[in-house]
């Protein structure tokens, strides 16, 4: 059944801008701090905001794509070790679990290499439902974070914004940028593989961000005894901090331009452009890394 911008109750027609503020898919629950919260999109956003006291809040609201029908995907929560997981199932694409993993075992591989072990039994099922059913509707989600959880958040095709959020994160999307901003946490992790990373005000003793196709961007404060690690392949790396900082200096590029406000060394006797610094301690290390695009490090603010 194809859903319609207006519906008929009693003979009355309810516009769509009040249809547009019943999500069609809501989830409560409370979490201990340390627990594992996890939310896997396909074909839409997902945006993350901090809230005050332990309950997590989802809603998620389906847009009618090109083909097939919204009401044939399904939106569930599932429990999972030390937590819950939120998951989107499109009809056609379930497959055992050993599928599933092999799967994306080989996606992960040509793709997003380091990431491939995190998520693999999340979202699987153990049943299988074949078929080339045709689906594109989207699925968006807004979801209210409480402090201190295990953060997982991805989507294959769509955006993903954090705000706010405390605890140790890891998100990503395959297509699509992500924005994350006043965040902190013992680490965070934020990848995409076509669209850009930027990462606003975010404090953390680990921090990698990466992409393939586009920018990295990261303002903030480096720890003293942190790692950073920011890596692009078609696209810009901009590093913005408050003060030098105490780390030490990593940076390539093979075709591209470096410029830094504090003062850096070349090594000239490798085929990339290396760059080379060690500032006050050296405690810090700072790895960056593009192809074919620059390297910019800037003292100051956004």
């Amino acid at each position: 059944m194809k859903l319609l911008p207006l519906s008929v109750i009693g003979g009355l027609a309810l516009p769509a801008s009040v249809l547009a503020q019943r999500p069609d898919f809501e989830f409560r629950r409370e979490l201990a701090a340390g627990s594992r919260f996890e939310i896997h999109n396909i074909i839409g956003d997902v945006r993350l905001e901090a809230t005050s006291g332990r309950s997590v809040e989802v809603t998620a609201t389906k847009h009618e794509g090109r083909h097939g029908d919204p009401e044939d995907v399904e939106i569930e929560a599932v429990d999972i070790a030390g937590g819950v997981a939120i998951c989107v199932y499109y009809p056609g694409s379930y497959r055992s679990r050993r599928d599933s993993d092999d799967d994306r075992d080989d996606r992960d591989r040509r793709r997003r290499n380091r990431y491939r072990d995190r998520d693999r039994d999340a979202c699987s099922r153990s049943h299988s439902r074949n078929g080339n059913n045709r689906n594109d509707t989207r699925v968006d989600f807004a979801v209210k974070v409480p402090a201190d959880l295990k953060l997982i958040a991805k989507s294959v095709s769509g955006d993903v914004y954090g705000q706010g959020l405390r605890g140790d994160l890891d998100l990503a999307t395959v297509s699509g940028d992500l924005q994350l901003s006043d965040a902190e946490g013992p680490v965070v992790e934020a990848s995409s593989v076509s669209g850009n990373v930027d990462l606003d005000r975010v404090t953390a003793r680990e921090i990698s961000a990466e992409t393939v196709s586009g920018d990295v961007t990261f303002v903030g404060n480096i720890d003293p005894k942190g790692v950073y690690d920011f890596k692009t392949l078609s696209g810009d790396v901009l590093v913005t901090v408050p003060r030098q900082p105490d780390a030490t200096l990593s940076a390539a590029t093979f075709s591209g331009r470096f410029s830094s406000d504090f003062e850096v060394s070349t090594d000239g006797r490798r085929r990339r452009n290396r760059y080379n610094a060690t500032w006050g301690s050296g405690g810090a290390r700072i790895d960056l890394e593009s192809f074919s695009g620059d390297i910019r490090i800037r003292s100051g603010s956004r």
